[in-house]
Order: C-alpha cells, then structure tokens, then sequence
C-alpha cells in the first residue's frame, strides 16, 4: 500500500514536470516568434523611413533643376509628386504611399517648399514634413547680362552690351557706351555725355537713386526712365520718365537685396567635396571634352581653346582666359572665381556664364558672349563687350541648374 502510494506521487511529479517543461518551452517559443515579429517590424519601420526619406531627397533632386512643375506651381498650391513624376509606387523593399509638395513662398532668389513623403514596408508606415528653402533654383536670376556689386564700379570702363545690366549702387555710365538692354540699379545712374562720344541707351533705366547726365554730348535714350520721385530725373529727361512708388519701383529691380553669394567659404567646400572632376578635361582632336557635372580646381587656372559638354568649373584662385570658343550651340560653361578674373592680351571671344567672386579686369576688351557677375571692375579701362547667348543659358539651365542652387533645410518633422 505504501508502496503503490510512492509510485503515484511519482507519477504525479513526473507528469507535473512534464507539464510545467512543456508549458516552459511553449513559453520559450511564444516570446521567440514575438521577439522575431517585433524584430521584424522594427526593420520595417526602418526600412518605411528610408523609404520616406528617399521620396524627399527626389524632389529636392529635381526641384534642384527648375523644372516647370515647379515654376508653374502657384504659392499655397500643392503638388502630386508621386502621381506626376513616379512611374511607379514601388521602391526598394516597399512602396511610396504619399509624396506632395507645396510651394510656401518665392522671390528672386528663393523658393521654400514643404515636402510631405510617406513611405510603406510590410504594415509599417512612416512620415516625414520637411520645409526647406531653395536659393538660386532659377538660373535666369543668376546668369542675365551684366551685374556688378561695388558702388562706382563701372571705373572707366566703356560698356557696349547687348544684354541687360545691373548694379548694386551709384554708376556711371562713360562716355561712348551702347547699351541694348534695361538698366536696373539700386543707386544713381549717371549718364556721362563728353563731346566727341555719343552714349546710347536702347532700353529702360530703373534706378531707385534717380538718374543724372553730365557733359553736352550726344544722348540717346529709346525707353523709359523709372524714379521714385520726379526730383530724381533732370529736367531735360522729364518728358520720358515715368514715377513709380518707391515699392513699385524696387519691385521692377530684380535681387535688390544683395549681389550673389555663390562662393561663400561654405559653398566652396561643398563643391570641392561634390565636384566629380578635380582637373581640366585633356584636349581630344583640339577640343575639350567636358562631362556633365561639376569640375573644381583648387589654385589658379589658364583656360583657352575650343570646348564641348555643359558644365561648371569653380576655381578657387584666380582665372586667366584666353580665346574661349564652343564647339556648338547647345555647349555651355559656367566658370566661378573665388579670385580675380582676366584675360590674356591675345583673348578674342570668350563663350562662357562668367562670376567672379573679385574683380574682373576687361581692359583687353575680350567680347564675352554670354553673362558676367563680378564684386567690380579692376584695370586701366577699357571697354567691355558683352551679347547675351540664349542658347548657352537653355543649356546651362536645361543640364546644369543644379549645380549653382542650394538648399536649407528649415524643419524636419517625423
């Protein structure tokens, strides 16, 4: 009896442990597979925000370029990114659910943008808003004739432009120049009329310091004269000026805040580090070959010859150019300066979107087809001659945009 006792409580041991292991590891492979599931669902929440994140860095990518979507899309409006410009939702081991952009506010130089992307893996879903500001999406702001910084920095330069001009304060405009195309300044213009130099102006003068002329030379105007006040133009002007508000009129002067940064300190190490190409491209059968993209050379650079490609070459150190040719009409190069800018005594034509961070010395009086930005004038004097290629500019804009816009991110919400 006591025997069969034993053998029952055995038993009844034995199968309590059995239930209590199988009860362990049924345990065990309950927190195993929750473990795996909440392992792989993590990966998946990773896996959705890169996916979100991927969908704004394709808007900034070709938001960078100006595209029309983009110039058309009205302030407050939004965008269907995702339906408009995405074959397809599909994206690596998920799929885009929302991408919509909506245009905040624009000027001249900047454009802010909110860009709301939601990407999907497995059942997860992650979000992403950013705001951020473009500056210099419109190349045709930057790239537009001849603009230059300093007050009085014309020198004793004769202009002979076919393409529009601006200037950041007081100019004169010498005796003997030509001028087709609208003047904006923000200063005084000063039309200098010496016996001997007709100075013809076949354009508008917008100038929000008035306008004056000395000398009794020639003068011709074939447009109108923009002031702020009456007082501002000289009597003998009158019958051909036209008074705006002061707002009206600062509205008609395109970036009145301020002449182009494009080679800060921070700009030029963001291009150093994102410059595909760190020297001149060699000269194949007399012509330079370049690539797409963005060259930098770090130092001085000559550059003369025949070219081909649609690029941007920044240079920090001074440039020296000599005849600068295209090989045809849909090349373009865009060459920024951190130094000062010449031009070899033998320079002729020179093709190209020029900016100059220092000043330009055109006393060899080279004919530059296409623009000029520069802090100012350097040299003796001499006169400069410049005629607007649109055909170099649809290039540049049309392939290399992106290389002069920037952007600031000013939010970034998940």
């Amino acid at each position: 009896m006591i025997l069969r006792d034993i053998k029952g409580q055995s038993m009844l041991v034995v199968m309590v442990l059995i239930l209590a292991s199988f009860l362990l590891c049924s345990a065990v492979l309950v927190m195993g597979t929750n473990a795996r599931k909440i392992a792989a669902f993590e990966a998946n929440q990773d896996k959705a925000y890169y996916i979100a994140e991927a969908g704004v860095e394709k808007v900034l990518a070709d938001a960078k370029n100006g595209p029309v979507w983009l110039r058309n899309l009205r302030i407050g409006s939004e965008y269907n990114f995702l339906a408009n410009n995405l074959s397809g939702k599909d994206y690596g081991e998920g799929a885009f659910e929302h991408i919509i952009v909506k245009k905040l506010s624009e000027d001249k130089k900047h454009t802010a943008l909110e860009i709301e992307c939601r990407g999907k893996c497995g059942s997860s879903i992650k979000r992403i808003k950013v705001n951020v500001i473009l500056e210099n999406v419109y190349p045709e702001n930057l790239f537009r004739g001849l603009w230059l910084a300093d007050d009085s920095s014309a020198g004793d330069n004769v202009f002979n432009l076919a393409a529009d001009s601006y200037f950041a304060g007081d100019v004169m405009i010498n005796s003997g120049s030509h001028i087709t195309g609208n003047i904006y300044c923000r200063g005084l213009v000063c039309l200098q009329c010496e016996d001997g130099g007709a100075t013809e102006i076949d354009g508008d003068i917008y100038a929000l310091g008035g306008v004056d002329f000395t000398g009794a030379g020639q003068l011709s105007i074939k447009g109108s004269i923009y002031v702020d006040d009456i007082n501002k133009a000289p009597d003998e002007l009158r019958d051909i000026t036209i008074v705006l508000s002061a707002g009206g009129l600062a509205a008609k002067i395109p970036d009145a805040a301020e002449f182009p940064a494009l080679l800060s300190a921070g700009r030029l190490a963001w291009y150093q580090k994102n410059a595909g190409f760190s020297q001149l491209p060699p000269v194949d059968s007399a012509v330079m070959a370049f690539q797409n993209g963005i060259y930098f050379i770090n130092g001085d650079c000559a550059l003369s010859g025949i070219y081909s490609g649609n690029a941007l070459l920044v240079v920090d150190g001074s440039v020296t150019l000599g005849n600068l040719i295209k090989s045809a009409g849909a090349d373009s190069l865009a060459i920024l300066a951190a130094g000062p800018v010449s031009f070899a005594a033998d320079s002729g034509d020179i093709d190209a979107l020029l900016y100059s961070a220092g000043q330009v010395n055109c006393s060899d009086g080279p004919d530059i087809r296409g623009s000029m930005l520069a802090a100012g004038l350097a040299g003796p004097g001499g006169t400069i001659n410049i005629s607007y290629d649109r055909d170099m500019f649809n290039s540049f804009r049309d392939s290399s945009s992106w290389t002069t816009c920037f952007v600031r991110v000013t939010r970034w919400n998940e």
